[in-house]
């Protein structure tokens, strides 16, 4: 667990004296962790956008000087400060009280993560008393000062947060993971002649190994998002060896403390992350869902798509037919783009493959045949605040002539759950059958 200080730049600290934050700042600066410095009482020594991926924030409580200051006056410059620095979207990070006056202003602090600033609250706030490690501000640095003690007390903090511990590791997994990808391709060519040309040439070979034959059709612009994609690959493996490199201590133990039921709210949250994305390049791009406005002349398809799929179990006919009633209040029509990812990245897609499906309530997933080899039954997912479920019908596969124009998309799965699909599509395409009389 030595690797949990983040690398990569993401170390705040909020000072009004720089004097004050000097012995810091060369602690970090010796060790070669990188942070960004904020004059903490006045605005224009302040980011114009909060910050989004700090992840350790050392801040001064008084910002106003030295003297007691009035609550009041330490409550208005702080939110001010904070409100500049950090972003509701900036999570987690761990608040550091870098003061020595915390005894005065913790409480003040406290209470505006509280109220205004509860959208933008730490995971945990802890104390750095300044005094502790550094006894001498003077302008000329005290060269007594003990580094480890402020690295030890540092890493002391973050590994009390086991699971802020593990992901500040991941973090700094993938800063080194991508330094040493860079370094492993480009490492033999140090001088200046031979820089330029030979990563070019190993850029524009990167782009024509992805793209293939459609190299030469491809604009700029193209070639270099696919000499980058082709990168992705050597990156991916280094990540993750490096991940398996990671020692972590025994006794750092993930304990639970949620009932089932929220487990399964969480699981639901977090699946919407995992598995979908916002992001897309064009609404045909493979892995987009597409809305189909369900009408009177599809209404019939989408049911008896939907009737194939459902699985009354014990239940007796009227039973079954009442549920299927439902169903359909909250059944949305889908689409899902299958083309293969090579075939929509190399343009050489003459026709878009499409699977169609539903979206229901995942109330209902218990009641889908998910073991025929006909049907894919995603995870619970939330969507729009609700759990949902994607059931798609392999024997309604359809293929369109390449649109100019396709519905917005609700949003694409990403390429983990769009492989599922396509892998148990060829199965069930594939699939042998026994003929026998």
């Amino acid at each position: 667990m030595e690797n949990m200080i983040p690398l990569n730049g993401r170390i705040a600290i909020v000072d009004d004296d720089v004097n004050q934050a000097l012995p810091l700042i060369s602690v970090l600066s010796r060790h070669n962790i990188p942070y960004v410095f904020y004059k903490g009482n006045d605005v224009k020594y302040l980011p114009d956008n909060p910050e989004n991926d700090i992840r350790i924030l050392f801040l001064d409580l008084n910002l106003l000087g030295e003297k007691i200051e009035k609550e009041k006056d330490i409550r208005s410059v702080l939110y001010s400060t904070l409100r500049h620095i950090i972003s509701p979207q900036n999570y987690p990070y761990v608040l550091v009280l870098w003061s020595r006056q915390e005894n005065e202003y913790g409480k003040v602090l406290s209470n505006l993560f509280l109220n205004e600033l509860k959208d933008c609250s730490p995971i945990t706030i802890e104390n750095f008393v300044k005094s502790d490690f550094f006894p001498n501000f003077s302008q000329e640095l005290d060269k007594s000062v003990d580094d480890e003690k402020i690295l030890v007390e540092l890493k002391r903090i973050i590994s009390n947060l086991p699971a802020y511990s593990y992901i500040m590791q991941w973090e700094n997994c993938v800063h080194n993971s991508a330094d040493e990808t860079i370094q492993g391709v480009f490492h033999d060519f140090h001088s200046q002649d031979d820089w330029h040309n030979n990563a070019n040439c190993i850029l524009n070979m990167f782009a024509k190994s992805y793209l293939e034959q459609h190299y030469k059709d491809a604009d700029a612009e193209d070639r270099a998002k696919a000499s980058l994609l082709f990168l992705n690959d050597v990156y991916h493996d280094t990540l993750e060896s490096s991940v398996i490199a990671c020692a972590f201590p025994k006794e750092n133990d993930l304990p639970e403390n949620v009932n089932e039921e929220y487990q399964k709210d969480i699981a639901a949250k977090i699946n919407g992350c995992l598995l979908l994305s916002n992001q897309y390049t064009s609404s045909n791009q493979p892995g987009c869902v597409l809305p189909i406005e369900l009408t009177k002349g599809n209404e019939v398809y989408f049911h008896e798509l939907f009737g194939y799929c459902f699985n009354k179990k014990e239940l007796s006919n009227k039973e079954a037919r009442a549920l299927k009633m439902e169903i359909y209040k909250t059944l949305l029509p889908c689409e899902v783009v299958v083309t293969p990812a090579c075939d929509y990245a190399q343009k050489k897609a003459k026709y878009d493959r499409v699977i169609h499906g539903v979206i229901i309530n995942a109330d209902f997933k218990d009641y889908i045949n998910s073991q025929s080899d006909a049907f894919y039954v995603s995870p619970i997912f939330e969507y729009k605040k609700q759990k949902r479920i994607i059931v798609l019908n392999y024997r309604y596969l359809v293929t369109y002539d390449m649109f100019n124009h396709y519905p917005t998309p609700l949003f694409r799965i990403r390429d983990s759950i769009l492989a599922e699909i396509q892998s148990k599509l060829a199965r069930h395409i594939s699939r042998q059958g026994v003929m026998n009389l």
